[in-house]
């Protein structure tokens, strides 16, 4: 304690000597978040680093580059996240930027943590600042290993080995369940079991499978509810995943039975489960019911697919690869999108548009987006290898002009090496390597997908038999749908794919097929694509 008022009043010859200094100097940041950043980046290094810097100014000046450098972040993120003006470059130099502020935030509270350590004597009253740079230190990792995985790369085995010495030496101390606010701006207290669990918690949810906003909310989602969650020294039934304090890496599926350790921790959603269930039920019996928590950038449906996310993956039976691997390395087609996978996978034409006036034609064209003669067709076509492959599912090596269009659930058209026809699937797993490339899984819904057209008749596409225009003719509506004929899901429930946003509960379509066109009902939307809906139908006269 005399160390530490001792301190008060000695000046280093750095710049930012004490808390009024710093913030003089931080109010001429530029208005661009990432070149602030980088500054603060910059002088979160050389205040940590300097010599002679008396612990408490250093304290005060490292939590005030934090507390600015978030205000910075929180924008950078946003705009990393949502902004389509970005270049690719601008959009790595921005990441790269994010990583590096949080890995600088960590790094410098861990050295007035080890100053605090060697200054301490037996008897003497803790440092008052211990408990929330402590708590500061392991978040900062977990936002670092975060921002690791919005770019789909792993989590570095650095991040891993000092949250689990932070949280080792919480333990030894007695730190783990004194609870602090951390900052001025969090809703909630916190401690150290909560920041040490915000990461593995955010693994075990399996990011690299997340759309690049989903992980964001998933995140918010692990902060706000990590009160809830547990961590023991034994197996516990709530406790499905476990993480080893002496030798600290990805965090795994405890297996009943496995071997176990005086070091191995086990933990898992705990109450949070029961909380994310009701507010689950809220949402869905008030889905207009204002709701700001996680964030009113979100819709309730967003929070809804991500709050069903995490309890399935953090719950006893997440989904898994059900089909056993080959290695391959065979080059294989693909196209993307919906108008692609339209024009390439086997089409049905209607009868009767052979007899169709060329106006009419055009208006099929226009309603539906895809061309009605092969030669029309504007698929662009790439040719990528395939690494590994099942029953269902596609490992494939991303080429790097194609990664800006590569996404969690993009459509993919796929042929692959000595096949004829087009499959569907959709990505469903990004991972990029320690040099660099993107590494993508591919779910198949189907190995002979046809192309076909709907007709629906009068406003919506309602059914409306005798709907008629004041002219006395009918007024179609037309679709393009996609019947996921032979897939995963064969001989359970039928699904299509449709244009985005065309799904419209209950609403029936004639199927454009042969002289006695079946109708089809849509029951259910399974999921929402960049560019398609799937959903899952009812055929009610007839079958494909």
């Amino acid at each position: 304690m005399l160390k530490w008022l001792s301190d008060i009043g000695k000046k280093t010859d750095h710049p930012m000597y004490n808390v009024e200094a710093a913030g003089k100097l931080l109010a001429d940041l530029p208005p661009d978040h990432g070149k602030a950043l980088e500054e603060i980046i910059s002088s979160l290094e050389t205040v940590a680093a300097t010599p002679e810097f008396p612990l408490s100014d250093r304290i005060g000046v490292l939590k005030l580059l934090d507390e600015t450098g978030q205000k910075r972040e929180t924008a950078a993120l946003s705009e990393f996240l949502r902004s389509d003006k970005l270049t690719d470059f601008e959009r790595r130099k921005l990441w790269q930027v994010l990583v590096d502020f949080w890995e600088h935030v960590s790094s410098a509270y861990r050295v007035c943590l080890q100053e605090i350590a060697e200054a301490a004597k037996p008897g003497e009253a803790a440092n008052p600042e211990r408990t929330l740079l402590l708590a500061r230190a392991l978040r900062a990792l977990a936002n670092e290993g975060k921002t690791m995985h919005l770019h789909y790369l792993p989590v570095k085995p650095r991040v891993w080995q000092e949250l689990a010495r932070l949280y080792g030496d919480a333990e030894k101390e007695h730190l783990v369940a004194g609870l602090v606010k951390a900052y001025a701006t969090d809703v909630l207290h916190t401690n150290a079991r909560q920041e040490f669990l915000r990461l593995p918690m955010i693994v075990a949810a399996n990011p690299e499978s997340e759309h690049l906003l989903e992980m964001e909310l998933s995140a918010r989602i692990i902060a706000r509810l990590a009160g809830g969650f547990v961590l023991h020294a034994q197996p516990d039934a709530d406790c499905n995943f476990c993480l080893d304090l002496a030798q600290p890496a990805v965090p795994v599926r405890h297996k009943p039975g496995a071997p176990s350790s005086a070091t191995m921790r086990y933990f898992g959603a705990g109450q949070a489960r029961v909380v994310m269930q009701e507010i689950i039920d809220r949402y869905v019996a008030n889905p207009k019911e204002p709701e700001k928590r996680f964030g009113d950038d979100y819709s309730i449906q967003e929070k809804l697919v991500v709050l069903k996310r995490l309890l399935l993956f953090w719950g006893e039976s997440p989904p898994h690869q059900r089909w056993p691997r080959v290695k391959l390395e065979a080059k294989i087609k693909v196209a993307h999108g919906f108008p692609s996978a339209s024009e390439l996978v086997t089409r049905i034409e209607f009868s009767g548009m052979a007899e169709m006036s060329a106006d009419q034609r055009v208006k099929v064209k226009q309603q539906t987006g895809i061309a009605l003669q092969a030669e029309e067709s504007t698929a662009v076509i790439k040719e990528w290898m395939e690494r590994d492959g099942s029953t269902w599912g596609v490992g494939v090596d991303i080429p790097r002009e194609d990664e800006p269009w590569v996404k969690i659930g993009t459509l993919c058209t796929l042929q692959g090496a000595g096949h004829k026809a087009w499959w569907l699937g959709a990505v469903r797993r990004l991972q990029r390597d320690p040099h660099d490339h993107v590494h993508a899984g591919i779910e198949i819904f189907s190995k002979k997908p046809l192309s076909v057209y709907l007709r629906g008749i009068g406003e919506g596409a309602e059914r409306a038999e005798n709907w008629q225009t004041s002219s006395g003719s009918f007024r179609f509506t037309y679709l393009n749908a996609l019947v996921l004929a032979e897939g995963a899901t064969s001989g359970t429930s039928p699904e299509i794919l449709l244009k985005h946003d065309s799904f419209i509960p209950g609403i029936q379509y004639e199927v454009m097929m042969g002289g006695e066109t079946p109708h089809i009902r849509l029951e259910e939307l399974l999921e929402r694509g960049a560019d398609y809906d799937r959903a899952r139908v009812t055929w009610l006269k007839g079958a494909v």
